[in-house]
C-alpha cells in the first residue's frame, strides 16, 4: 500500500484528486494540505511514502517544501505537479532531490501508474525535463551555448529559438509542438521576453529581433 500524503491549495482540484487516487487500491491518501508548511509538519507526523505537491502554493512553495522534507525525512520521496515547466523550478527540483516532476494535463492512469513506479525506486519526469536535462548536458559536452546579448539583456538558445519561431508567425500551439514544451510554458516564457525587453506584444518583439539580427 503507498501512503500518500497530497498537497494542492486549490480545494477543488486537491478534492478530486483525492477522489481519483482513493480509487486505485494500491494507494492510500493519509493527508491532505494546502500549503508548504502543512506538509513538511505533516510528514514528520504521518511518515508518507510519497507527498504529490503542487509548486505554487501560498506561503511556504513547493520547491521550499521539497528541500525541507528532504533534510527531514529523506526517506520520504517527493513529487512536484504543476501546471507547466518552469525552468528555473525544473532545475530547484533536480538540485534538492525530487523523485518525479510531472504535469497536471496527464492522464490519471499516466498519473497513477507514475507514483507506482516511483513508490518502487524509479524517477519520473515529464517530458518537457528531460527536454531541459538533455539541453545542459549537450551544452556541457559542447561547452558552448549560443547566447546573444544586447545592451544588459542577455539572451539563450532557447529564447532564440522561440523569438524565430514567432518571427515566422507561429503560435503559442505550434512553438511548443516544435521544441516538445507545452503551450502553457511556451506562453509563459514569451511573457517573460516581453518583459525583459519592455516591449508590449509578440509584433514588436519580431520588429525588436530584426532590428537586432537576432534572426
Amino acid at each position: 500500500m503507498i501512503r500518500l500524503l497530497l498537497a494542492d491549495d486549490h480545494l477543488l482540484f486537491r478534492s478530486m484528486l483525492e477522489e481519483m487516487l482513493s480509487r486505485d487500491s494500491e494507494i492510500e491518501i493519509v493527508k491532505t494540505c494546502a500549503d508548504g508548511e502543512s506538509v513538511v509538519v505533516s510528514c514528520g507526523q504521518v511518515k508518507p511514502d510519497i507527498v504529490l505537491m503542487d509548486i505554487g502554493m501560498p506561503g511556504k512553495g513547493g520547491i521550499e517544501a521539497l528541500k525541507e522534507i528532504k533534510a527531514s525525512c529523506p526517506e520520504v520521496k517527493v513529487v512536484m505537479l504543476t501546471t507547466f515547466e518552469d525552468d528555473e523550478n525544473i532545475k530547484k527540483a533536480i538540485r534538492y532531490g525530487a523523485d518525479g516532476y510531472l504535469i497536471k494535463d496527464m492522464h490519471p492512469e499516466v498519473l497513477i501508474m507514475s507514483l507506482k513506479c516511483i513508490y518502487q525506486g524509479m524517477v519520473i519526469f515529464h517530458q518537457g525535463v528531460y527536454n531541459l536535462l538533455q539541453t545542459a548536458v549537450c551544452n556541457t559536452f559542447l561547452e558552448v551555448e549560443k547566447r546573444v546579448q544586447i545592451d544588459d539583456m542577455v539572451f539563450d538558445a532557447m529564447d532564440i529559438k522561440i523569438i524565430k519561431l514567432i518571427v515566422q508567425g507561429k503560435s503559442n500551439r505550434d512553438i511548443g509542438h516544435h521544441l516538445n514544451y507545452s503551450e502553457g510554458t511556451i506562453k509563459n516564457k514569451i511573457t517573460k521576453l516581453l518583459a525583459v525587453t519592455g516591449l508590449s506584444d509578440r509584433t514588436e518583439l519580431s520588429v525588436f529581433a530584426v532590428k537586432h539580427e537576432i534572426v
